[in-house]
């Protein structure tokens, strides 16, 4: 998944408020915007996805008013810890490392880290089958984390000089299996025509919250009691984009 380098401000406020503008307290939130189904921009330059759509009901909910900034994803944690923003909305995984750098809510989302391979004769099938071979994921994150603690054996590759996407390292043998968050693996199996499988064994769970930065517990507060109060409708949400729950 490309990460954008630029550095956008893009303004989103709640619908059908019944809360003026200059009541409500501005919250910065960061993300990518480079994740579909979840966020992205279209091409009218609105953002637009699952969390974008969340984001909009806990903004209702809790009584905030947005100002979203795009920022590449390798940046949206530091600018928590620093308070240059106030919340990141991105897919975040909670883990015990990031926790001791900022705050987290709630989970909105669960999932699981996933394994895509490519189908066919000789291929992995089971997560055993990945002894001694190639695989990768991308490191300092949940995917990462994952492979460390599940495929030892594996020879684990971070970071790509090639520049090409985890489907195309794939097909032309530059790996034999990349860990990806089940959403993106199973979206890259509906795209390759029958060319790459996701293995039927998880690695981890994987859940995604709002990250907080740090002494913002009065905010945090908020965020979380929006979220509780949303479930129903994040539901819904998750059903409108086709993002099933972990099998």
């Amino acid at each position: 998944m490309s990460r954008l380098p630029c550095l956008l401000v893009l303004l989103l406020l709640a619908a059908c408020s019944t809360t003026s503008t200059a009541a409500r307290d501005v919250v910065r939130v960061a993300s990518d915007l480079d994740n579909p189904p979840f966020a992205f921009v279209d091409d009218a330059g609105r953002p637009g996805g699952r969390d974008v759509e969340m984001m909009a009901l806990v903004a209702e909910e809790a009584g905030l008013e947005l100002e979203w900034r795009r920022m590449p994803f390798e940046e949206l944690l530091d600018a928590a810890a620093a308070g240059r923003v106030d919340v990141v909305c991105a897919t975040i995984g909670v883990t015990p490392e990031r926790a001791q750098r900022v705050d987290f809510t709630r989970p909105y989302f669960e999932t699981t880290q996933a394994v895509l391979v490519r189908a066919g004769a000789g291929e992995p099938r089971w997560l055993s089958d990945l002894a001694g071979r190639r695989v990768a994921a991308s490191a300092d994150t949940t995917s990462g984390r994952a492979a460390r603690a599940r495929l030892a054996a594996s020879e684990l590759v971070f970071g790509s000089k090639s520049g090409l996407s985890p489907s195309e390292r794939l097909l032309t043998r530059e790996v034999d299996a990349v860990v990806l968050d089940r959403p993106s693996a199973d979206e890259r199996e509906r795209a390759s025509d029958g060319a790459l499988v996701v293995l039927a064994e998880q690695l981890a769970v994987e859940r995604y919250a709002l990250v907080v930065a740090p002494e913002r517990d009065d905010l945090r507060e908020r965020l979380d009691a929006a979220l509780a109060a949303l479930q129903g409708e994040l539901a819904r949400l998750d059903a409108r984009h086709g993002l099933a729950p972990p099998r």
